[in-house]
């Protein structure tokens, strides 16, 4: 299915795809859990046969807890995706914990590469460390794939492969079979903004406050 997007050209690319891991730059944007850089080449997805979409992604493990507050889609060259497509974010074990429709439309983000992230939000996510994957919809024209380029994430996150779904399964599927190349990218996932979160400190301070009303009113009716 998947497997013939890289079955010639992926395959050089691999070993430099891993030469080139140590000298990329971080995401363009601070909010970009996985950026590409500016090496590498687009390519439809060739072997993509459903009309309503293979589902394409990466595994990857989180380190220590992140907010996630959306899901992108690579736009190569910035002009359009070419067509709506279906993004999800699931546990290891398949269980899906969001999804959204990313459309030409959609806001964009900063890239390192060639081209923009197409965003849409999802309700807020903590991710506790562990295993997790993304993917999306692709199909035989669009919208066109990152290949054997380099890529960066955040401190906490690493790709450990990348994911397909199973044969027969149209549209938005968990992508649970390893692809066997990481250097595949359709989508990206986004931090959620720090700004719209209550900071701990904030949290204690009002924590605090409650528990120092609830002693004055107690005192009140003490005194009365």
């Amino acid at each position: 299915m998947l497997h013939s997007i890289v079955a010639t050209k992926c395959r050089a690319a691999a070993v430099a795809l891993v030469l080139a891991m140590g000298g990329f730059a971080p995401p363009a944007q601070a909010t970009l859990v996985l950026d590409v850089g500016p090496n590498g080449f687009t390519s439809p997805c060739f072997g993509c046969l459903s009309p309503n979409g293979d589902t394409l992604g990466w595994v990857f493990e989180v380190s220590s807890p992140i907010q996630i507050g959306g899901i992108g889609a690579w736009d190569s060259g910035g002009a359009s995706i070419g067509r709506d497509v279906e993004a999800g974010l699931w546990t290891d074990a398949g269980t899906l914990l969001a999804s959204t429709t990313i459309s030409a439309d959609s806001a964009t983000e900063a890239s390192n590469g060639d081209g923009v992230w197409r965003v849409e939000s999802i309700a807020t996510l903590l991710l506790s460390p562990g295993l997790y994957v993304v993917g999306l919809t692709v199909f035989d024209d669009a919208p066109l794939l990152r290949l054997a380029g380099d890529f960066a994430t955040i401190p906490e996150v690493t790709v450990l492969s990348g994911r397909v779904a199973g044969p027969g399964d149209d549209g938005l599927a968990f992508p649970g079979r390893t692809f066997g190349f990481s250097g595949v990218f359709g989508p990206t996932l986004v931090l959620a903004d720090p700004t719209a979160l209550p900071e701990p400190a904030s949290l204690a301070l009002f924590g605090l406050g409650l528990v120092g009303l609830g002693w004055a009113s107690r005192r009140r009716r003490r005194v009365v």
